[in-house]
């Protein structure tokens, strides 16, 4: 296979019948601006010189309007909760992505709130977890956000604790084949990146 080790100028022509460079885990060394696409998740990853950022649009109708929500928070601590964005039209969660900057893991919920001072709904059936490599939540307990809510983060102790069910809805609660993890008290060193990518509906 021949191998460029300079840049490829197209002068402007087309490339065509292009295909990503397609493997199940993320690849080494990676530059800002390159792409690749996992074939395990069939999604496109773009990387923004930090880490792997979810690429390309979602379907949802004959033409979805995609909206990102990114949210950055500096060494987060189990006191550290708050709002962070004000829904003005009715959308779908399609996506979840964290990230933490150091080995250390951070979990959290993400409510939405009819109220910024009320308690909602989570978005997940479990706290999510934010690691170094990054993840990703693809299967939510409620992904409809409706108009004039608000999103929600709470940074949550590792004990297991019970996530706010939707009103009617059974309580949601811990797997119970999941030993809890002792509670962890003050901040957590690095910093925390979430990305909620949505659908209008």
């Amino acid at each position: 296979m021949p191998s460029f080790k300079t840049n490829l100028d197209l002068q402007q022509n087309q490339l065509l019948n292009a295909v990503l460079q397609n493997q199940p885990d993320l690849p080494q060394n990676p530059v800002e601006g390159q792409l690749y696409y996992n074939d395990g998740k069939h999604t496109a990853y773009l990387y923004n010189g930090s880490w792997w950022m979810p690429w390309g649009e979602y379907s949802a109708g004959p033409s979805p309007t995609v909206k990102q929500y990114l949210l950055n928070i500096l060494n987060p601590s189990i006191k550290l909760s708050g709002v962070f964005v004000r829904l003005f039209e009715n959308q779908d969660v399609v996506r979840i992505d964290s990230h933490f900057s150091t080995s250390d893991t951070v979990d959290f919920i993400v409510e939405c709130r009819q109220s910024v001072n009320d308690p909602g709904f989570s978005l997940t059936d479990r706290p999510i977890q934010a690691v170094y490599a990054g993840t990703e939540t693809t299967a939510f307990a409620n992904s409809y956000l409706p108009a004039d809510y608000w999103l929600y983060l709470g940074i949550i102790q590792k004990d297991g604790a019970i996530l706010v069910p939707v009103e009617e809805q059974p309580l949601i609660t811990p797997d119970p084949e999941v030993p809890p993890i002792a509670p962890v008290d003050g901040e957590i060193l690095g910093l925390l990146t979430i990305t909620i990518t949505c659908v209008t509906r």
